[in-house]
């Protein structure tokens, strides 16, 4: 009998790992023979995680350049993983998709398991687990090669190793906090910034429940790898967070009208309207679905219930999330809340639905079919563009991001090139990215934050830097910045999903280094794609 329950196990994993690793597969092989067996990622910013991996493992520097220290990512643990298999294996453009793989594979057999042991029987895992496939997505998240598929594992390992606790605390006030809680905790924080979230969320649920020695503890050992980053940031003259989590929030103004004019941008932009597109909706919809299970099962769940904790948790999470934090930009940064909230939400209907149902009127039954339908409409539509702009992303990233990488790196390979998308000509480069944008330059990134990013100062800081080529989004600069260099030449690409602009512009920065970059340009357009459209000032 027990090996029959390992098997029916064994065939939910299989079936489920299929259903992921099924259109990923298609994606990619669609995608190879458009490159012609490029891998291509459908994001600029795992180049950038790559590039800060290849100067980690060959120089000991933390950043884009070698020797010179910056803070360009939102993870710390993902960069020093892809570190530690270049510096193992080799520097491979493989590497963050078979983690992606590895970590997919890991992620569907620790949701079987709860399932499993939340007594869920296998038909249901199944669906259950096609759900959260559909959902997070997974398959773009292991597409992505970003560091989101580790944090959707650790989140998830976190929540239900709270859920146990809380589950056995009920009855034995002196149950202790396992050790998975505060390494799943380390790791949270370690992988995203948002792990603070979920981390402070549960230290208030243990303050509340008396647990003050845990509270530190836990708090302490999990904002531990912050605190050390922070620390190394700051002693190479950055600031504590990195640039990216700085430069990407919303400052907000020391003043009764900058006060109130944040408030208004947290209520209104991020808590009701959608500016951000579908992903932001998609989230805002879990404020809804999430509260909304709590109270139609609440006589089922009890006021004490782990179940009711989880969803407290998400619920809390997902308004901090969108409060202070990023939805979007293919799908990511909402994963983690989307895969435990499908999760938790499927378990209380597999394992209350019939008595709600037998309990209720059957005449209100239309209604609530239409209420979930209504609320799980964004989410849905989200998933879906997902899976239908995954190639297309990667095939954007290829045609603009990847050719200005190729091309640099033939023809200033060791020359100073400015840039405001940074991953792939800092990856296939030797050094020398002047970033524009701030994200891996602090000189940007201060007057960023003290507004003094004027164009003559980006102008002098480029001269400074020896500078001898700009590659850059036209729409992103003011034009008094760009009519100090000669324009060359512009790429565009068609369909775009997911760069920053169609077009980008080359740009001579010295009147001598005008004919050369155009002689380049015009070397390098036969390697172009068909698709690319050229044109020369």
């Amino acid at each position: 009998m027990q090996n029959n329950f390992k098997l029916k196990g064994f065939l939910v994993v299989i079936l489920a790992l299929s259903a992921l690793f099924v259109p990923v597969f298609f994606t990619e092989h669609s995608l190879m023979q458009f490159t012609h067996g490029v891998l291509s990622y459908p994001l600029d910013d795992t180049y950038i995680h790559m590039s800060i991996a290849k100067n980690l493992a060959q120089t000991g520097t933390w950043g884009i350049n070698p020797q010179q220290f910056s803070a360009a990512s939102s993870s710390i643990l993902y960069s020093i993983l892809l570190a530690v298999l270049f510096k193992l294996f080799s520097i491979n453009v493989l590497m963050p998709f078979v983690i992606n793989i590895i970590t997919g594979i890991i992620l569907i057999i620790v949701i079987q398991r709860r399932l499993q042991k939340e007594k869920v029987v296998y038909t249901w895992q199944f669906i259950i687990i096609l759900l959260v496939i559909f959902f997070t997505p997974l398959p773009a998240q292991i597409i992505s090669g970003m560091e989101h598929t580790l944090q959707c594992l650790f989140s998830f390992l976190f929540i239900f190793i709270f859920y146990d606790w809380y589950n056995a605390a009920i009855s034995d006030a002196s149950h202790k906090l396992p050790l998975g809680l505060y390494i799943t905790g380390f790791l949270c924080c370690a992988i995203r910034y948002e792990g603070l979230f979920l981390v402070a969320i549960v230290c208030c649920i243990l303050l509340f429940n008396k647990k003050i020695v845990s509270v530190f503890a836990l708090g302490f050992i999990s904002v531990l790898p912050i605190i050390i980053f922070g620390f190394y940031s700051v002693s190479k003259g950055s600031y504590f967070f990195p640039n990216s989590v700085l430069l990407k929030a919303t400052p907000v103004e020391v003043s009764s009208g900058g006060f109130i004019s944040s408030i208004n941008n947290i209520l209104v932009d991020k808590l009701t309207l959608a500016k951000n597109g579908i992903t932001s909706l998609a989230t805002q919809r879990l404020l809804l679905i999430l509260p909304l299970t709590y109270l139609l099962f609440r006589k089922f769940l009890g006021d004490k219930s782990g179940y009711t904790q989880v969803i407290l948790i998400l619920t809390v999470c997902v308004l901090l999330q969108l409060t202070f934090a990023a939805t979007g930009w293919f799908y990511r940064y909402e994963a983690y809340l989307v895969l435990s909230s499908t999760v938790i939400v499927s378990l209380i209907v597999y394992k209350y639905g019939r008595l709600f149902f037998s309990s209720t009127n059957k005449i209100v039954f239309p209604a609530v079919i239409f209420v979930t339908l209504i609320l799980l409409f964004p989410l849905i539509l989200r998933s879906a563009a997902a899976f239908t702009k995954a190639k297309q992303a990667c095939i954007n990233i290829y045609e603009q991001q990847y050719q200005m990488g190729n091309f640099i790196k033939q023809y200033y390979n060791k020359d100073a090139v400015a840039l405001n998308d940074i991953g792939a000509v800092a990856y296939f480069k030797q050094g020398g990215v002047f970033d524009m944008w701030g994200l891996a330059d602090i000189d940007v990134a201060r007057s960023k934050r003290n507004n003094y990013s004027t164009p003559a100062f980006l102008n002098n800081l480029a001269n400074k830097k020896n500078v001898k080529v700009a590659v850059v989004y036209d729409s992103w600069f003011n034009k008094a910045l760009l009519s100090n260099w000669q324009k060359i030449a512009t790429w565009k690409i068609n369909n775009n999903v997911i760069c920053g602009d169609s077009i980008v512009s080359f740009y001579a920065l010295k009147a001598r280094y005008t004919a050369k970059l155009k002689t380049n340009l015009i070397n390098y357009q036969k390697q172009l794609p068909a698709d690319v459209k050229f044109d020369y000032y």
